[in-house]
Parts: C-alpha cells; sequence; structure tokens
C-alpha cells in the first residue's frame, strides 16, 4: 500500500467530518446562549417582581429589572409588563420578554424567537 493514499484518504475524511464538527460545536454555543438568556429573564422577573411586591410604593419596576440584565441587548427587543396590586395579598406578576439574537447567524429557526421570563409574588404591604 502507497503511504500517499492514506494522506489523501485523511484530508478527504477531514474535509467531510470538519463542517459537521464545527456545527455541532457552534449549535452548542448558540444553544447554552439562549438558555443563558432564558434563564438571566427569569432572574430578572424574580427580582423585579420581589421588589414590587416589598415596597410600599409604586416603584418603576422596569429600572430594577434592566438592572439584572448582565448582557447587551437591543433595548426595542426587550418588554417589561408589570401587574400592579390593589391590596395586600393580591398577586403581583413581572413577565420580561427579549427577542433573541443569535451570535454566529448560523441557526435562523433560533434568531428572532422570543423568550420569556416571569414572576408571580404576592404583595406584602
Amino acid at each position: 500500500m502507497n503511504l500517499n493514499n492514506k494522506k489523501g484518504a485523511t484530508l478527504v475524511e477531514t474535509a467531510i467530518i470538519l463542517p459537521l464538527l464545527v456545527l455541532i460545536v457552534f449549535g452548542i454555543c448558540e444553544f447554552g446562549w439562549a438558555m443563558y438568556v432564558n434563564n438571566t429573564l427569569n432572574n430578572a422577573a424574580r427580582e423585579g417582581a420581589r421588589r414590587a411586591a416589598v415596597t410600599p410604593t409604586p416603584i418603576n419596576v422596569s429600572d430594577h429589572v434592566r438592572a439584572c440584565l448582565t448582557f447587551d441587548y437591543d433595548e426595542s427587543d426587550l418588554t417589561i409588563d408589570t401587574t400592579t396590586p390593589a391590596a395586600s395579598g393580591d398577586p403581583v406578576t413581572v413577565t420580561v420578554t427579549l427577542k433573541f439574537h443569535t451570535f454566529t447567524r448560523m441557526f435562523p429557526l433560533l434568531d428572532g424567537k422570543l423568550l420569556k421570563g416571569e414572576a408571580t409574588m404576592r404583595y406584602e404591604l
């Protein structure tokens, strides 16, 4: 068997496998980024709901939620909805919605998908 044929076979195998490997690696990165963003939205909604539940006067929950978001985002893609309680014991719900953008643009099904974080707590005052 000629040694040069083995080198050519290795090159062909690498050319076939490398795009699949790159696709898998970037897919894992994109999915991890989406999970991180979704988890951060849930935590920001929980922090906003907690702040609204224990504050005696109506506050701007949006500023507190924005402070909890630790990544860069386009302000036009973010929506924050808050219910205001009427009396003690009423639920306070904070919903944070963000249009997700992938960083590689290799997965168009994920790009533009709405991610939502939501939290509900009882108004304590």
